[in-house]
């Protein structure tokens, strides 16, 4: 029987980068004309609802009218100029990137696990070099968006759901497994894995990971 080995998964925003990994990518969007600048209205509430932990996982049950149509080819270019212009060289976290090399260098798997678009974060993935990356997706058909997600967004328990999933398709121990997370929205995976630590961790995060004895790292 093959041996089980555990894995080291990361969430994105706020643990490997300084930023909302979506936001610059919905300002090209705007650039583009994909979207009208008034979306930006809703981000100071959606923000401040995540930060304190009231973000229901049915704000990202919906339809953008606005996508439908949209080449997927296009999307992916947007999102490698998203990284290279407005995440490479500042938005990512020197000490995360230092981090998961010295995981990799010890034979370690990588797996991104994020409420985040695929689309958006797998340049992010490809420059770090993981193996897997578990995120929300966009519905495509003929290489053109269809304006919604594939299923359900990957946040707070669905997260969890999926990455227990693909921890189960890919013989993988759940018990020698890491997980590093900044937020609270991610308690659920947290309380799967052998071996949760804290990065970044804001308010509420910080006092469950003092409460069960968490490690908590702070990346820069």
């Amino acid at each position: 029987m093959e041996e089980k080995l555990g894995a080291e998964i990361f969430d994105v925003d706020h643990t490997i980068t300084r930023n909302i990994t979506s936001l610059s990518y919905l300002l090209l969007l705007i650039k583009s004309k994909v979207f009208s600048i008034t979306i930006l209205r809703h981000i100071p509430y959606i923000c401040m609802n995540y930060k304190f932990g009231h973000m229901a996982a049915e704000h990202f049950d919906r339809h953008f009218d606005e996508m439908v149509g949209v080449e997927q080819s296009f999307l992916d270019e947007l999102a490698i100029e998203n990284f290279n212009n407005m995440m490479k060289k500042e938005k990512v976290y020197g000490d995360a990137k230092r981090y998961i090399d010295h995981l990799k260098s010890g034979g370690k798997k990588i797996i991104l696990a994020t409420s985040s678009m695929e689309t958006i974060i797998k340049p992010l993935a490809d420059y770090l070099g993981v193996d897997a990356i578990i995120a929300t997706k966009f519905a495509f058909k003929d290489g053109k968006c269809l304006g919604r997600f594939e299923g359900k967004p990957a946040f707070r328990e669905e997260k969890r759901r999926k990455v227990l999933e693909y921890i189960k398709d890919n013989n993988i121990d759940l018990a020698s497994s890491s997980f590093y997370s900044d937020s609270i929205h991610d308690y659920p995976l947290f309380m799967e894995v052998g071996n949760p630590v804290a990065v970044n961790p804001d308010l509420r995060l910080t006092l469950c990971a003092k409460k069960h004895g968490w490690p908590i790292l702070k990346f820069r």
